[in-house]
């Protein structure tokens, strides 16, 4: 499917924190506090930064719970599951798919030709996957989404001087189970990102289908609305934040939410079309009726090879318009995703 471009969709987040906030680093410390931020170099020093691959776990995490919530058995368990020890076996299965990864692993292991078929039929093992891995991926093959570092905006790298100028130091103590006070030797110190920090990170969809777009607004959305917590000890308060949609323009490309064809894709300019409109045959799993209608049209903007539509100050409406209608097909979607979809076909033995 990547071998073809037939749409993109682009944004630049903005990510305000509205509480203290900790996206651990790995390293080991003989002194200091016990947990820290991790950092990178950037700039000519060390910053603070929130990992592109901890924004990609987190949205994962939260939209899975949606579509389960939305409906049983949709969305896979993400990992492979082998030990009947592991807790939450029966709900697991319940509310759960087994794993596409592992899925398509067990059946590239059934024989040489069953691999083979894996790595030629790539149509069937996306249309196979559950609508979470379509987007983010599997170990079956690329996500359309990309999501990179979040580093720190210029205005703030400007205003303050020192890393130790972005973060706080906190501590914290464990509680005695018997007499409920302070637990002697079990108090720990935390060095946390301050309230008020800002980071911007880019957001970058491939071949997107409509109803993937409406599952990335549910997850802006609640970012927006401050119901999705990042890094460690969100049970201790921490790691809120609040995201919104940069209108700054980013090199060539307009702000705020932006989607592009190549240029001469004949796409009509009252429609946003997905992949399935632009394959238009029902391959790959998707559906021909895959787009929305746009009232009124939004002006394109030539750049390059691309052709542009930008979502952003000046057409809100058609925004706000376009984002509801992508998340009603996005639930139309889950409630009534095929089962057929989740079986894969045996390899047709040529002769």
């Amino acid at each position: 499917m990547l071998k073809k471009l037939v749409n993109e969709a682009f944004c630049t987040l903005r990510i305000e924190t509205t509480g203290p906030l900790l996206v651990k680093s790995g390293e080991q410390s003989i002194s200091g506090p016990d947990m820290a931020p991790v950092l990178t170099y950037r700039n000519g020093r060390r910053e603070v930064f929130i990992p592109g691959s901890s924004l990609n776990g987190v949205f994962r995490s939260h939209i899975e719970k949606i579509i389960c919530s939305l409906q049983s058995g949709v969305v896979c368990y993400p990992f492979e599951v082998g030990d009947e020890r592991q807790a939450g076996q029966e709900g697991r299965l319940r509310d759960y798919r087994n794993s596409c990864g592992g899925t398509f692993n067990e059946y590239g292991k059934r024989s040489e030709r069953h691999r083979q078929f894996l790595e030629e039929r790539t149509d069937l093992v996306y249309k196979a996957s559950c609508p979470a891995c379509r987007l983010f991926g599997s170990t079956g093959f690329i996500g359309r989404i990309a999501i990179s570092d979040a580093y720190l905006v210029r205005d703030e790298i400007d205003a303050y001087l020192a890393e130790d100028e972005f973060t706080e130091r906190r501590d914290g103590v464990g509680i005695d189970r018997l007499t409920g006070g302070a637990s002697h030797g079990a108090k720990f110190e935390l060095k946390v990102v301050g309230t008020g920090v800002v980071f911007e990170t880019a957001i970058h969809l491939r071949n997107f289908e409509i109803w993937q777009l409406g599952m990335l607004f549910v997850v802006l959305e609640d970012l927006q609305d401050e119901l999705i917590h990042i890094g460690s000890g969100r049970s201790r308060g921490l790691g809120r934040v609040r995201a919104t949609l940069s209108e700054e323009p980013v090199g060539g490309r307009p702000g705020g939410f932006v989607t592009s064809t190549l240029r001469d894709s004949q796409e009509p300019v009252d429609q946003l079309r997905g992949l399935g409109r632009w394959l238009n045959d029902k391959s790959y799993g998707t559906w021909p009726d895959d787009y929305l209608p746009l009232k009124p049209p939004v002006e394109r903007i030539e750049r390059g090879i691309r052709t542009m539509r930008s979502f952003g100050s000046g057409n809100e409406e058609q925004f706000n318009a376009m984002r509801q209608a992508a998340m009603t097909q996005f639930i139309q979607r889950v409630k009534n995703w095929p089962k057929e979809f989740a079986q894969l076909p045996e390899p047709v033995v040529k002769r």
